[in-house]
């Protein structure tokens, strides 16, 4: 790959404190916690009212705002990984995963996860300069 997007190259930025890898995995834990620990208290007083979960989510013009910047963002999450995916030559079945995470946890959760195991790839890869 010859794509300058993919090219490692070692900027002095003195000592690291954390690796980018263990970056995106920490936003994982963080993307799946942070708004399940909000959704759970709905969930509790509410039980599984989807109706009444996208009634709230669509309740004014700020939170409708929020909910179609989300969808939007999620899409162009899902084209991204989908042309990354063949880019790096993995398979696009991960994309069905990505999927599942982003509207089972979050996008906050699925965004990181797959960045976490795009760092893991292109560390295992070689390039040409």
């Amino acid at each position: 790959m010859s794509n300058a997007t993919y090219l490692q190259r070692q900027i002095p930025t003195g000592q690291k404190i954390i690796s980018v890898k263990s970056l995106y995995l920490l936003l994982t834990i963080v993307g799946a916690i942070a708004p399940w620990s909000v959704l759970l208290t709905f969930f509790l007083q509410n039980g599984l009212a989807i109706n009444l979960f996208f009634q709230n989510a669509f309740a004014n013009h700020v939170a409708s705002a929020v909910a179609i910047d989300l969808l939007i963002c999620a899409d162009v999450f899902f084209c991204f990984s989908f042309i990354e995916l063949k880019r790096l030559g993995l398979s696009r079945r991960w994309l069905s995963l990505y999927v599942v995470v982003t509207f089972g946890i979050g996008l906050s959760c699925a965004l990181p996860l797959f960045l976490y195991w795009r760092e893991r790839t292109l560390e295992t890869m070689t390039f040409k300069e």
